[in-house]
Protein backbone atom coordinates (compact mmCIF):
# COMPACT_ATOMS: atom_id res chain seq x y z
CA UNK A 1 0.00 0.00 0.00
CA UNK A 2 1.44 3.37 -0.95
CA UNK A 3 1.49 6.56 1.11
CA UNK A 4 -1.52 8.09 -0.67
CA UNK A 5 -3.84 5.12 -0.13
CA UNK A 6 -2.81 4.97 3.53
CA UNK A 7 -3.43 8.71 3.96
CA UNK A 8 -6.86 8.34 2.34
CA UNK A 9 -7.78 5.45 4.62
CA UNK A 10 -6.62 7.40 7.68
CA UNK A 11 -8.67 10.45 6.69
CA UNK A 12 -11.71 8.31 5.84
CA UNK A 13 -11.52 6.71 9.30
CA UNK A 14 -11.88 10.23 10.69
CA UNK A 15 -14.78 11.00 8.34
CA UNK A 16 -12.72 13.31 6.13
CA UNK A 17 -11.22 13.33 2.66
CA UNK A 18 -7.86 14.62 1.53
CA UNK A 19 -8.07 18.02 -0.07
CA UNK A 20 -7.49 18.53 -3.78
CA UNK A 21 -4.25 20.32 -2.88
CA UNK A 22 -3.02 17.38 -0.80
CA UNK A 23 -3.80 14.90 -3.58
CA UNK A 24 -2.02 17.13 -6.11
CA UNK A 25 1.28 16.42 -4.33
CA UNK A 26 1.18 12.89 -5.73
CA UNK A 27 2.19 11.78 -9.21
CA UNK A 28 -0.21 10.09 -11.62
CA UNK A 29 1.60 6.80 -10.97
CA UNK A 30 1.10 7.14 -7.21
CA UNK A 31 -2.57 7.98 -7.72
CA UNK A 32 -3.04 4.96 -10.03
CA UNK A 33 -1.35 2.69 -7.49
CA UNK A 34 -3.47 4.07 -4.66
CA UNK A 35 -6.66 3.47 -6.66
CA UNK A 36 -5.58 -0.13 -7.27
CA UNK A 37 -4.75 -0.55 -3.55
CA UNK A 38 -8.14 0.81 -2.50
CA UNK A 39 -10.02 -1.45 -4.92
CA UNK A 40 -8.05 -4.45 -3.65
CA UNK A 41 -9.24 -3.54 -0.15
CA UNK A 42 -12.84 -3.20 -1.38
CA UNK A 43 -12.80 0.56 -0.74
CA UNK A 44 -14.46 1.29 -4.09
CA UNK A 45 -16.08 4.58 -3.05
CA UNK A 46 -12.70 5.97 -1.96
CA UNK A 47 -11.07 4.65 -5.13
CA UNK A 48 -13.77 6.29 -7.22
CA UNK A 49 -13.31 9.62 -5.45
CA UNK A 50 -9.56 9.40 -5.98
CA UNK A 51 -10.14 8.54 -9.63
CA UNK A 52 -12.24 11.69 -10.02
CA UNK A 53 -9.54 13.75 -8.31
CA UNK A 54 -6.88 12.20 -10.53
CA UNK A 55 -8.88 13.04 -13.66
CA UNK A 56 -9.29 16.65 -12.56
CA UNK A 57 -5.57 16.97 -11.82
CA UNK A 58 -4.21 14.99 -14.77
CA UNK A 59 -6.94 14.87 -17.45
CA UNK A 60 -4.53 13.88 -20.23
CA UNK A 61 -2.47 11.30 -18.35
CA UNK A 62 -2.68 7.80 -19.78
CA UNK A 63 -2.30 6.06 -16.40
CA UNK A 64 -5.14 8.07 -14.86
CA UNK A 65 -7.36 7.61 -17.92
CA UNK A 66 -6.72 3.86 -17.95
CA UNK A 67 -7.40 3.26 -14.25
CA UNK A 68 -10.43 5.55 -14.36
CA UNK A 69 -11.81 3.64 -17.35
CA UNK A 70 -11.32 0.40 -15.42
CA UNK A 71 -13.15 1.90 -12.46
CA UNK A 72 -16.02 2.92 -14.74
CA UNK A 73 -16.16 -0.58 -16.22
CA UNK A 74 -16.15 -2.12 -12.76
CA UNK A 75 -19.11 0.08 -11.84
CA UNK A 76 -20.80 -0.74 -15.17
CA UNK A 77 -20.81 2.94 -16.11
CA UNK A 78 -20.45 2.08 -19.79
CA UNK A 79 -20.90 5.61 -21.15
CA UNK A 80 -18.16 7.02 -18.93
CA UNK A 81 -15.91 4.03 -19.63
CA UNK A 82 -16.34 4.58 -23.37
CA UNK A 83 -15.53 8.29 -23.09
CA UNK A 84 -12.42 7.60 -21.00
CA UNK A 85 -11.18 4.84 -23.30
CA UNK A 86 -11.72 6.97 -26.39
CA UNK A 87 -9.82 9.82 -24.75
CA UNK A 88 -7.05 7.39 -23.78
CA UNK A 89 -6.76 6.25 -27.40
CA UNK A 90 -6.44 9.88 -28.53
CA UNK A 91 -3.82 10.61 -25.85
CA UNK A 92 -1.84 7.53 -26.85
CA UNK A 93 -1.68 8.92 -30.38
CA UNK A 94 -1.21 5.81 -32.47
CA UNK A 95 0.49 3.58 -29.89
CA UNK A 96 -2.61 2.13 -28.25
CA UNK A 97 -2.14 -1.33 -26.79
CA UNK A 98 -4.37 -4.22 -27.76
CA UNK A 99 -5.73 -4.40 -24.19
CA UNK A 100 -7.09 -0.86 -24.47
CA UNK A 101 -8.88 -1.75 -27.70
CA UNK A 102 -10.25 -4.91 -26.07
CA UNK A 103 -11.71 -2.85 -23.23
CA UNK A 104 -13.33 -0.40 -25.65
CA UNK A 105 -14.79 -3.27 -27.66
CA UNK A 106 -16.13 -4.85 -24.46
CA UNK A 107 -17.71 -1.57 -23.39
CA UNK A 108 -19.35 -1.14 -26.79
CA UNK A 109 -20.66 -4.70 -26.61
CA UNK A 110 -22.06 -4.02 -23.14
CA UNK A 111 -23.90 -1.06 -24.62
CA UNK A 112 -25.32 -3.34 -27.35
CA UNK A 113 -23.44 -1.49 -30.07
CA UNK A 114 -21.93 -4.27 -32.21
CA UNK A 115 -21.55 -2.05 -35.28
CA UNK A 116 -19.53 0.51 -33.29
CA UNK A 117 -17.50 -2.33 -31.78
CA UNK A 118 -16.70 -3.57 -35.30
CA UNK A 119 -15.55 -0.06 -36.24
CA UNK A 120 -13.29 -0.05 -33.18
CA UNK A 121 -11.88 -3.43 -34.21
CA UNK A 122 -11.14 -2.08 -37.69
CA UNK A 123 -9.17 0.78 -36.13
CA UNK A 124 -7.39 -1.59 -33.77
CA UNK A 125 -6.43 -3.89 -36.63
CA UNK A 126 -4.86 -0.95 -38.45
CA UNK A 127 -2.43 -0.69 -35.53
CA UNK A 128 -2.21 -4.40 -34.75
CA UNK A 129 -2.80 -6.27 -38.02
CA UNK A 130 -3.38 -9.99 -37.73
CA UNK A 131 -3.61 -9.91 -33.92
CA UNK A 132 -5.37 -13.18 -33.06
CA UNK A 133 -7.52 -11.80 -30.23
CA UNK A 134 -8.74 -8.90 -32.35
CA UNK A 135 -9.41 -11.18 -35.30
CA UNK A 136 -11.39 -13.57 -33.09
CA UNK A 137 -13.38 -10.66 -31.68
CA UNK A 138 -14.03 -9.42 -35.22
CA UNK A 139 -15.31 -12.84 -36.33
CA UNK A 140 -17.54 -13.09 -33.27
CA UNK A 141 -19.04 -9.66 -33.82
CA UNK A 142 -19.50 -10.19 -37.55
CA UNK A 143 -21.42 -13.38 -36.79
CA UNK A 144 -23.53 -11.53 -34.22
CA UNK A 145 -24.32 -8.71 -36.64
CA UNK A 146 -25.04 -11.19 -39.44
CA UNK A 147 -27.35 -13.23 -37.19
CA UNK A 148 -29.22 -10.14 -36.01
CA UNK A 149 -29.60 -8.95 -39.61
CA UNK A 150 -30.94 -12.35 -40.65
CA UNK A 151 -33.31 -12.43 -37.67
CA UNK A 152 -34.60 -8.96 -38.44
CA UNK A 153 -35.14 -9.94 -42.06
CA UNK A 154 -37.09 -13.08 -41.18
CA UNK A 155 -39.24 -11.12 -38.69
CA UNK A 156 -40.17 -8.69 -41.45
CA UNK A 157 -41.37 -11.56 -43.67
CA UNK A 158 -43.68 -13.01 -41.01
Amino acid sequence: MNHLSQALLNEAALGRMLSHREVSRFSPTEIRQAIADLVAQDKVALASALSDAGLSLYPENDEILAISALMAEMQQDWVNAQELLEKLIIVQNGVTQVATWQHLIRVLRCQCEPHNALQAIDLALQMHPDHPVLLAEQASLQALVSDSTLSAGSELRH
